[in-house]
């Protein structure tokens, strides 16, 4: 839009409705004018054959806009969704969980060293063992937990980062965000399905 018909837009924009109904009856506008005009009128409900009726009609009164349909929105704590909802949180909150307390430090630490020992690896500050989780060799890591906690462990929210990338990478990860998605993408379908039978019940 260009300075001129913002300008039109502006002035006709503070007008009423009534004058600019009859302004656009008089006619003699200008080409960018009277789209200026139509668009300020489209914009209050009179376009198309609503509008040509209008102006043809001798009283010139203004009957009021025919109101849109009201948009139907159903929240995610609808009775229907909850077992999606729940879903989701079994599914999301223990992984989160681990992360979040893999991040912080001295927590993680345990945490870190407790799964090291739970895979059956070998800790110990004598020398760095391999311990492979989700195909990512953590031995290196226990070992450093190991010699010096409070130093590495304020690593932990770097350290969870890389751990979280590569849980997702993995193919137990692929199988958890598949899950999500899917349950995510299935509880808009029937949000969607949900909006449509309450919007077509109201109707009837």
């Amino acid at each position: 839009m260009n300075d001129q018909r913002r300008d039109w837009v502006d002035r006709f924009g503070a007008m009423d409705t009534r004058a600019l109904l009859a302004r656009y009856r008089a006619g003699g506008l200008l080409p960018e004018a009277e789209e200026a005009l139509l668009e300020v009128l489209a914009d209050r409900g009179y376009a198309g054959d609503r509008l040509q009726q209008v102006v043809a009609s001798s009283s010139m009164a203004v009957p009021p806009p025919v109101p849109e349909p009201a948009v139907v929105r159903v929240g995610s704590s609808h009775p229907e969704l909850r077992r999606f909802n729940r879903a989701l949180r079994w599914l999301v909150s223990p992984v989160l969980l681990v992360f979040v307390l893999m991040a912080i430090p001295i927590v993680g630490n345990f945490l870190v060293l407790g799964g090291a020992s739970a895979l059956g690896c070998r800790t110990g500050e004598d020398n760095v063992h391999p311990c492979h989780f989700l195909f990512w060799d953590i031995g290196n890591l226990d070992a450093a937990y190991m010699v010096d906690a409070f130093v590495v462990g304020a690593a932990n929210p770097i350290i969870s980062c890389f751990a979280f990338f590569a849980f997702v990478e993995s193919f137990p990860g692929d199988v958890w965000f598949a899950a999500v998605l899917g349950l995510l993408i299935a509880r808009e379908v029937k949000r969607t399905r949900l909006q449509q039978r309450i919007k077509g019940g109201g109707s009837n």
